[in-house]
């Protein structure tokens, strides 16, 4: 059995004083401020034009680019912008910023609804469709969403990140101490804008090193723009001081492929819808006492709710094609063939504490209806701590333990 993660908090001491949230928040809105000005610069002025005598191409994902700022630009860079320091404190690793500009599929709604997790609970359901951190804890909260700014968070966190053969000590896995921050600012021009910041910060109660960990240090901070229905722009730089002994390139390969992966997070979000409106939807059948349609229309159990295939056998008394893996759509209780079947892993929080994720089963109707849906009402509920990752003993089959899977 896998260790159980983000379950204990190995830093409970961090308290923070109020003149501590006010140089949080102070830090924040200084390098959100600063960055936010060169992602409206850049949109305005350069026309969303990469300067290629400062940034020199290290990898592309289809319309996503990821730059490694030139060596000579580095040279000039000063102390505070540059933020890395060797964790010997002795020497400057030169880790240049990356840049990553481009467009992905996606709402931003969903993006921003993916991202914020200022919680234990939402932050280790968030992990387990990102899977961006293998542990973590929420240390202190500063700011947490409300129901008219659901997706401001500003918190102090704890991540790991368990590295190949971390175990055997041969590597050293790393982890970080954090300030994490969400929210959504406008261009003048009026375009909503989400951002999310992450940047290493020291407390006296987190020098202590867990066993076989290295502390790494960053600093990202990204940018996202509705430009069209379902595309989104992305504006993020990402410095990283891995911290050890990391072969250069590979630490800047791997930052790379993490700034490509933000797409990531409008997957969350739309799983996360997917948890909040079978909540409602359960609700529902609960208190109308019983699970019906949720559709005016077609509710023949005969038949396939999204092509309206017969299910029934044949004259033969042998089943259909369609019929072979058929099921029921358990947002909208309808019959559906396996053609039309959509199975998805649901992350979900048991009693006890413990995170399972449980296949289920949906019709394509009800998927279309979710991934369009506006995420801004579930991220209202979950500001207001509506429980939309709660176990449901209705769903039939059976549960696995979040920490024995790999997909």
């Amino acid at each position: 059995m896998a260790k159980a993660r983000f379950l204990s908090n190995p830093y409970p001491d961090v308290v923070l004083t109020q003149a501590d949230r006010d140089a949080l928040l102070e830090l924040e809105n200084r390098l959100i401020e600063e960055n936010f000005r060169k992602y409206e610069s850049f949109v305005v002025h350069d026309n969303r034009q990469v300067d290629e005598t400062r940034w020199k191409k290290l990898t592309t994902d289809e319309n996503l680019y990821v730059y490694a700022e030139r060596e000579r630009w580095v040279d000039e860079m000063d102390d505070e912008e540059l933020m890395i320091k060797s964790s010997s404190e002795t020497e400057r690793n030169n880790l240049p910023k990356l840049l990553c500009v481009g467009t992905f599929h996606g709402e931003l709604n969903d993006l921003m609804f993916g991202t914020v997790n200022p919680t234990q609970d939402i932050m280790r359901v968030k992990a387990s469709y990102v899977k961006d951190y293998d542990d973590g804890a929420v240390l202190a909260n500063v700011v947490l969403p409300t129901v008219d700014d659901p997706f401001r968070s500003v918190t102090v966190k704890w991540t790991q990140i368990n590295l190949p053969l971390g175990s055997t000590r041969l590597v050293c896995n790393r982890d970080f101490v954090c300030l994490e921050a969400t929210g959504v600012l406008h261009f003048a021009n009026g375009d909503r804008v989400g951002y999310q910041l992450l940047h290493s910060i020291d407390f006296p109660q987190t020098n202590k090193l867990l066993p076989n960990t290295v502390r790494a240090r960053h600093t990202i901070t990204g940018f996202y723009r509705q430009t069209n229905r379902n595309v989104i722009d992305t504006f993020a730089f990402d410095t990283v001081d891995p911290g050890g002994k990391v072969v250069r390139k590979l630490a800047l390969l791997a930052c790379g492929e993490a700034l490509l992966s933000t797409n990531n997070y409008v997957t969350c979000g739309q799983k996360k819808k997917l948890n909040w409106l079978l909540q409602r939807r359960v609700a529902e059948a609960r208190f109308n006492r019983q699970r019906s349609s949720t559709r005016n229309g077609f509710e023949d159990e005969s038949a396939c709710v999204v092509c309206k295939c017969t299910l029934t056998p044949g004259s033969l008394g042998l089943p259909r094609m369609r019929g072979l893996g058929k099921s029921t759509c358990k947002l909208c209780m309808n019959s559906v063939c396996s053609h039309c079947k959509e199975v998805k892993p649901i992350s979900f929080l048991s009693p006890d504490g413990k995170l399972f994720r449980h296949k289920i089963s949906f019709c394509r109707l009800c998927i279309c209806e979710v991934n369009t849906m506006d995420a801004l009402q579930a991220a209202r509920d979950q500001a207001v701590g509506y429980g939309a990752y709660n176990m449901m003993q209705s769903l039939s089959g059976s549960f696995t333990q979040s920490d024995d899977l790999n997909d």
